[in-house]
């Protein structure tokens, strides 16, 4: 590594600084390096300079700095940074012969004056060699401190940088692991990331409510996941270093989500519309908009909604209240009073407990079996298709109209008056 060309003392200060710190030896897939090269002035008097070389060894062997093939670039505020070869026409210097990548800072003026301030000479996307040692880079730089006087050789020194060997990966080393925002909306997007090396496999793991977009794997490399979410999801990132699994974890909330069952232990309440696949609760369900149920609907106390509500399934409670319309798909089983605002349809059997009431706003059209101490109809008909004993129909004033039945045909009984009416069965 020597210079055939005279060399003299340089009038600058050069110190070399790595990024990142330590400088370790490169292993598989290690990211670029970065030199940042501080020029100061450590004198009295200023200095004048034309031109800085660098030359950084190359190859593979542990006196080599980097592996690349010219690889890298530079810059620095208010100077050119370029990377040479020895044979450039215009050098004013010999360059050493070997293995280098050489690079050129030059100021904009020729004669930039450097003071106390110093420069910082950055050179970027620099592949390290992969044998731990100690490689020294050569700086050679036209200076003086009389612009009248330039010196007919010029100052050389070098900067040792040692390789370290790299170390095992550390635990610490993965981190900031979070979603881009913290909510989403039920199906819509997530976007997971994370720091950490990627050399290492990572596993990305959810439960049911998420679900990795077309293409996106679960075990990969290069920190980012993206997918959907219809619910409230835990995320988890594992990952193996010396040996130990490790695992991070990331939560992302979703205020509408989209449920295919729930169970309730103690009292439910929706302030709007509710939609499940099949609903159930120990407690009270009370909602405060519609409710669609594709399935079943089991509540062990009363439910209560303001709106239409519509099961696709059987019903099981104690005792319903809706404010509009009411369709059951399926069998209908209330223990105590069922009480509905609008119109009831169901092609199903409908059954109360012994003693209640079942009362209805507009009217009732029931296929199936119906079983009750009483039923009520305001100002509209009852249609019957099923199968009964005796039905006793009444006014609402008490007096008896007479209908006493034993026997319904196929054809159903329709009964209706301009009031309110009351429908006994026995």
């Amino acid at each position: 590594m020597t210079d055939p060309a005279p060399l003299g003392q340089p009038l600058l200060d050069y110190a070399v600084i790595t990024e990142p710190f330590p400088l370790y030896a490169a292993t598989e897939g290690a990211p670029p390096t970065t030199l940042h090269i501080v020029v100061s002035n450590g004198g009295t008097e200023s200095v004048y300079c034309r031109e800085i070389f660098f030359s950084l060894p190359h190859g593979d062997l542990a006196q080599s700095l980097v592996d690349g093939d010219k690889d890298g670039d530079g810059s620095a505020t208010g100077w050119t940074v370029e990377q040479v070869d020895p044979g450039t026409p215009g050098l004013d210097i010999a360059l050493p012969e070997g293995e280098y990548e050489h690079f050129r800072a030059t100021h904009k003026d020729e004669k930039a004056k450097v003071d106390r301030s110093g420069i910082t000479i950055t050179l970027k996307n620099l592949r390290i060699s992969k044998e731990p040692g100690t490689a020294r880079v050569e700086i050679r730089e036209t200076a003086t401190k009389d612009l009248g006087n330039w010196p007919t050789s010029v100052g050389y020194t070098t900067c040792a940088l040692t390789k370290f060997p790299a170390p095992e990966v550390p635990v610490q080393i993965v981190n900031d692991f979070r979603a881009d925002k913290p909510e989403a909306a039920s199906g819509g997007d997530v976007h997971l990331t994370w720091r950490g090396p990627t050399t290492i496999d990572y596993t990305i793991s959810y439960g049911s409510g998420a679900k990795a977009a077309t293409g996106q794997e679960n075990t990969i490399r290069d920190l980012e996941w993206k997918g959907t979410v219809t619910r409230d999801t835990t995320f988890y990132l594992t990952y193996t270093v010396n040996q130990a699994t490790h695992c991070l974890t990331t939560t992302v909330t979703v205020p509408d989500p989209s449920l295919a069952a729930l169970r309730v232990e103690g009292d439910a309440t929706v302030v709007g519309s509710a939609t499940a696949g099949s609903l159930t609760a120990v407690g009270a369900a009370t909602v405060g908009g519609a409710l669609t149920a594709n399935d079943a609907v089991t509540v062990g106390a009363k439910l209560t909604v303001s709106g239409d509500a519509s099961i696709g399934g059987a019903t099981d409670m104690k005792a319903l209240s809706a404010d509009g319309d009411l369709t059951v798909t399926g069998n209908a089983s209330v223990k105590k009073d069922l009480d509905v605002g609008s119109a009831w349809v169901s092609p199903y059997k409908l059954s109360t407990g012994g003693g209640s009431t079942v009362k209805f706003g507009e009217g009732i059209d029931v296929s199936g079996t119906v079983s009750a101490s009483g039923i009520s109809v305001t100002g509209k008909s009852l249609v019957f298709r099923g199968e009964a004993h005796r039905l006793i129909h009444y006014r609402s004033d008490g007096v008896d109209n007479g209908y006493n039945l034993n026997q319904i045909d196929s054809g159903g009984v329709y009964l209706a008056d301009g009031g309110a009416s009351e429908f006994y069965f026995e």
